[in-house]
């Protein structure tokens, strides 16, 4: 399965080795394993979404992106999205619906990454992990939108589930 590259209590990061063959060639490779994830929507009202400032230790910086989180083992998906948003921004999503799924880096990682929008949120108690330096913002969705368009937003997860969101909403003429 890989050896362990980085275990912490919340992820363990696994390595694994090995050759593909490409053109006849085989070629050493290698692939970072690593559990599914969910990426969350989270809509208080029609037009206010629920993001989050959050500090990522790797670009050193606080940024705004959607709630989202690993999904434990044994989990199901619905539950990772309900607890990882409580977990997160203190609301609980009464109705939630899947919109895609996709890989996150396929070139080295082969988890999905789950996406989904919540509805019918009721406040809760927040529970962040020890890890987690994170500020939940009620943002208006339409200017979500347009940070992504200006460049505000950078987090790919974000960036994507917003823009699907705007898209399927405008070619179907209603929400997801």
């Amino acid at each position: 399965m890989g050896k362990v590259a980085y275990k912490s209590p919340f992820n363990t990061l696994r390595i694994q080795e090995g050759y593909s063959n490409i053109r006849g060639k085989r070629l050493k490779n290698f692939r970072i394993l690593k559990s599914d994830a969910v990426v969350i929507l989270p809509f208080l009202d029609k037009d206010t979404i629920i993001m989050e400032r959050q500090f990522r230790f790797a670009v050193n910086k606080k940024i705004l992106e959607l709630p989202a989180g690993s999904i434990e083992e044994g989990e199901s998906r619905e539950n990772a999205v309900r607890r990882e948003l409580t977990e997160e921004t203190g609301y609980y999503p009464n109705k939630i619906k899947f919109m895609f799924k996709t890989w996150n880096n396929p070139a080295l990682m082969d988890y999905f990454e789950y996406y989904y929008v919540a509805y019918d949120v009721i406040k809760k108690e927040r529970s962040l992990d020890e890890n987690e330096v994170i500020t939940p913002v009620e943002i208006n969705l339409n200017d979500a939108i347009k940070n992504v368009y200006t460049g505000k937003i950078k987090d790919t997860k974000t960036m994507l589930a917003l823009l699907f969101y705007e898209h399927f909403s405008k070619m179907n003429g209603r929400k997801v």
